[in-house]
């Protein structure tokens, strides 16, 4: 998938399968909560996929904990470097995965530097050259497919919780750079799918964005499109900050989000129907959600790094 704010930027997405149920309870109601992502400490390893762009071929392991089936996978997209083959390295509490161009980090929950950190550095990517615009561009991307989510018409919330923090940032603005072409951004990315197969629209999907961050723009901005780079063309939509409460990362200060999405999601759905998308279908029945990503796009010649722990994505139903 792509994003394009003067220019296109590719979302990803990937393959696994999960569930994992508990309760809640109010005084009026009972609900049953279902948390939709598996492993959310990252603790059982990741899946690395090829870097050619859609392959889906499984280059490795990283696994940090000798499990040999990771509910996350890695996407390194247009990268010349792929991790597949690093050795981790073992300090207290954590474990590094690194090559030249990027790193992972994953450390026990409540330790410094938990849950997860992904940092990248597109120099030697670039080979201190500027791209052009019909070039691609290196991701860094933990992925996980979500295939038991209930139909949104089931859900009374999705609540959703993530906080992170910008560790460190910086892009090359010398002679070539464009802001139009050249920058770094890190996102929550879900696919929002009609997965009814009685319905004519079975497989419509949209983009759903939650951008996190943008090196051009400490306030974020409102995105709403086609996708004009991937074969899909499907419809885009980055609401901005504002429905999330979101703060700028700029500043380097942790950022928190713990919010039922589901009234932004349903609006993400009647949005692309009234602009010609999901034509066949906007009854709520029809859509769940079917995938997440989440990680860094780089356009530019960046060098930056994002942490990110208590990672949740919880529906809430009778």
């Amino acid at each position: 998938m792509c994003f394009r704010l003067n220019f296109t930027l590719f979302f990803t997405l990937c393959s696994s399968l999960f569930i994992a149920s508990g309760g809640c309870s109010t005084q009026k109601d009972i609900y049953i909560s279902t948390e939709l992502i598996k492993d959310t400490h990252f603790q059982h390893g990741f899946k690395v996929i090829n870097p050619q762009h859609g392959s889906g071929t499984v280059d490795g392991y990283l696994n940090c904990d000798g499990s040999t089936k990771p509910a996350w996978n890695i996407a390194q997209w247009h990268s010349k470097f792929s991790i597949s083959s690093a050795e981790p390295i073992i300090n207290d509490h954590s474990k590094v995965f690194k090559n030249q161009a990027k790193s992972i980090t994953v450390s026990n929950p409540d330790t410094k530097n938990a849950d997860l950190i992904l940092a990248i550095d597109t120099t030697p990517e670039y080979q201190g050259r500027f791209r052009t615009a019909n070039q691609g561009w290196p991701h860094l991307l933990v992925e996980q497919p979500i295939s038991t989510c209930p139909s949104l018409a089931q859900i009374n919330q999705l609540q959703f919780h993530i906080e992170a923090k910008l560790l460190e940032s910086d892009c090359s603005k010398g002679p070539g750079h464009d802001p139009a072409l050249h920058t770094i951004l890190a996102h929550f990315v879900m696919i929002v799918r009609n997965d009814n197969k009685n319905s004519k629209g079975y497989g419509d999907f949209f983009w759903f964005v939650v951008n996190l961050y943008d090196y051009r723009y400490p306030q974020g901005q409102v995105f709403m499109a086609q996708d004009t780079a991937d074969p899909s063309s499907k419809f885009i939509y980055n609401p901005g900050p504002k429905p999330f409460d979101l703060n700028t990362m700029h500043d380097g200060n942790w950022i928190t989000i713990d919010k039922d999405i589901l009234p932004v999601v349903i609006a993400g759905i009647h949005e692309a129907h009234k602009r010609g998308y999901l034509r066949d279908s906007n009854d709520l029945n029809d859509y769940s959600i079917a995938s997440i990503n989440l990680g860094f796009e780089a356009t530019g010649i960046c060098k930056s790094a994002i942490q990110i722990k208590n990672l949740s994505l919880k529906t809430k139903k009778p």
